[in-house]
């Protein structure tokens, strides 16, 4: 499982699309920023959420850490029905932008994810011999976008993703298992110390998302 923020992609223009496409990638454009800002804010405050509210953590920004940290102090049950509902809405999100978009929007993919084009075309190739095995292995936002640009039906990609993701996060269940006395220590020392490094982490978002706003305005500027 990907342990890279959920951002949001700047999606195509609606204008280019017909009303029925163009309302689609609104929607899902919009859900997609609205889980990225949660991420972001699960991000900011998550060494206070960690120890006092480890669920809606994950609930709001389940990277691959922060799994790893809540997995031996919830509910298992809650752990992977949150942990696989959360990341599914992302990956439904990036499906219907990606069957918004059609099969023309492979280029556009291509275009936007520019530094990791080389990896993108080998993602594509890979999709196109093994769709199913690859929406069921590897399921991400990119993987997600490919399988709604080339047409799956969505009860197979619900149901081959869903199904991967399940079993990832289980993996990831038992795996903090075998780390749980060092991670109540840490979990214990992050309590001690969240106040000044959560000022830090706040720090360090808005940081990130400044440099990420100069970095895509001077490639439109470019």
């Amino acid at each position: 499982m990907s342990t890279v923020p959920d951002s949001l992609v700047p999606g195509p223009d609606p204008a280019t699309l017909d009303p029925e496409r163009r309302a689609l990638a609104r929607r899902a454009l919009s859900a997609l920023g609205v889980l990225s800002i949660g991420s972001m804010a699960g991000v900011a405050s998550s060494l206070y959420l960690v120890n006092h509210y480890p669920l809606l953590l994950i609930a709001l920004s389940p990277l691959g850490r922060h799994l790893v940290l809540v997995a031996p102090i919830v509910d298992p049950f809650a752990f992977v029905a949150v942990a696989v509902l959360r990341r599914m809405a992302f990956y439904l999100a990036s499906y219907q932008l990606g069957r918004s978009m059609g099969p023309a929007g492979v280029y556009w993919l291509e275009q936007r994810a520019a530094r990791f084009a080389r990896f993108v075309r080998w993602l594509e190739a890979l999709f196109q011999r093994w769709s199913r095995t690859v929406t069921f292995a590897m399921t991400g936002p990119t993987i997600s976008a490919l399988a709604g640009m080339s047409g799956m039906g969505l009860g197979l990609f619900v149901s081959l993703a869903g199904l991967g993701l399940a079993l990832r996060v289980l993996a990831i269940l038992l795996f903090a298992e075998t780390l749980r006395e060092p991670i109540e220590e840490l979990l214990a020392w992050i309590d001690e110390y969240w106040r000044p490094g959560t000022a830090l982490m706040v720090v360090g978002v808005l940081l990130y998302q400044w440099r990420r706003i100069r970095t895509q305005r001077a490639a439109v500027g470019g």
